[in-house]
């Protein structure tokens, strides 16, 4: 087995959401941890937050979009601009010799907790609905994203915790 790396750089973070934003804000020393409303909310003792300021549902199909949650957005907009640098093309990507292996802390755990609220309001499991389970599964980036960019080889998941 011959092993291949292509490098392409794509980000979403607090301090950018692309490679040049993230450089420009990383020499200019900028911090993109601030004040969190929505942690002083649910009553956090930590209310910082390093929150990202991108508009997924402008960037990812409506119809991709409604099986992910924020992490697998994030991902699959990274992924967009990783093979955009890399110069790939669609046949580059759609074939079995491209797999993917992606890592992250764990599923979507917004759309568990929605999950639980529905649950706890209408008292049926029922009423959670489909798209719920794949944004609840610890596989959720590599899933959505294998499926999306439409990647027919090896597909694996890396949860760890904070240390993926």
């Amino acid at each position: 087995m011959r092993r291949v790396v292509v490098t392409g750089l794509g980000v979403v973070s607090s301090i950018g959401n692309s490679a040049q934003e993230v450089l420009a804000s990383l020499k200019a020393g900028t911090s993109g941890i601030e004040a969190s409303a929505e942690m002083a909310e649910y009553g956090f003792r930590s209310q910082v937050a390093g929150t990202l300021k991108i508009d997924t549902a402008a960037l990812i199909d409506k119809r991709t979009l409604r099986f992910m949650g924020p992490g697998a957005a994030y991902a699959h907009i990274a992924m967009q601009q990783a093979i955009a640098d890399a110069g790939l093309e669609e046949g580059d990507i759609v074939n079995p010799r491209t797999g993917l292996v992606a890592g992250s802390g764990g599923p979507s755990t917004s759309a568990m907790f929605t999950a639980h609220q529905t649950v706890l309001k209408s008292g049926a499991t029922k009423r959670i609905g489909p798209f719920a389970v794949p944004k609840c599964m610890s596989s959720t980036i590599s899933a959505n994203l294998s499926t999306a960019f439409k990647i027919k080889g090896i597909n694996y998941s890396i949860t760890s915790a904070c240390s993926t």
